[in-house]
């Protein structure tokens, strides 16, 4: 094998994997700005419909206490503390009476169609984020270290080393364009969340 063709094959991995991986990162930094910037916006809503036939406590105590802590989780962008209210409503809802059947767009629709799948689906893709830019960093530093070692093993009187290592240095590369390929499925997987899906209307049955 020709020196320069293991030279420039491993020189070139890890620049390729540089720029699809800063690509990727910046895609999925959108998408999930977009998923949590959803989340919040059906906190508003909640909110927004506060007071309404099944948005409200049986107490008033409570009923302010949580209203409160709503309006807190949504200034602050938690999205922690606006599924914690939502839940709250929604096994309200559940303890009421009302199948999803008789509320379609009511709270538990919200809760478990669109704010638990939203979240879920914000939490694949930090997963798999982190998984591939987990491999594109072992990828870059084997082959810069084999690039280090490219004199080495090319003259190395192991006739095999160079193809072995060339070899393993395209494996990672394929396994983390692979993974690149995954994750760039998975972001564009959904519509906008729920852009395809019914959204949550107004109700003349939940008008107080």
């Amino acid at each position: 094998m020709n020196p320069n063709t293991l030279y420039y094959t491993l020189s070139a991995i890890p620049q390729v994997i540089g720029a699809v991986t800063a690509l990727l990162a910046t895609i999925i930094f959108f998408q999930i700005s977009k998923l949590r910037d959803y989340l919040i916006g059906e906190g508003q809503a909640v909110l927004n419909r506060w007071g309404n036939k099944g948005y409200r406590l049986p107490t008033p105590e409570d009923d302010q206490k949580h209203k409160k802590r709503l309006i807190d989780a949504i200034d602050r962008r938690s999205v922690p503390e606006i599924k914690a209210v939502i839940f709250l409503l929604k096994e309200i809802e559940k303890k009421e009476g009302y199948s999803r059947n008789e509320r379609p767009t009511g709270l538990q629709y919200v809760y478990e169609d669109r704010f638990c799948e939203t979240e879920k689906h914000m939490k694949k893709l930090k997963k798999w984020i982190q998984i591939f830019v987990t491999a594109s960093f072992l990828t870059i530093i084997f082959s810069i270290v084999s690039l280090a070692l490219t004199d080495t093993i090319v003259s190395s009187t192991c006739q095999n080393l160079k193809y072995w290592v060339l070899w393993l240095n395209v494996e990672f590369f394929i396994i983390s364009l692979f993974l690149s390929l995954r994750l760039m499925r998975l972001s564009l997987s959904r519509e906008n969340v729920h852009e395809s899906d019914r959204q949550l209307r107004e109700n003349t049955d939940y008008e107080a």
